[in-house]
């Protein structure tokens, strides 16, 4: 099934990024997210940013 950008009517990509899947606009490069995936998506940065590995 195709997706089309609901702000400039391009063909959007689906790909994962910690778990959440982000659906980006091929043209626009607009990005759009499900309910809570946002939420899921500030938990994972948060968790790698608060970990002692992902310190520098």
């Amino acid at each position: 099934m195709e997706l089309t950008c609901p702000k400039c009517h391009g063909t959007m990509r689906t790909y994962e990024r910690n778990g959440v899947h982000v659906d980006q606009c091929s043209d626009c490069r607009g990005i759009f997210l499900d309910r809570g995936e946002l939420d899921r998506l500030i938990d994972a940065e948060n968790a790698y940013h608060g970990s002692p590995e992902g310190r520098r």
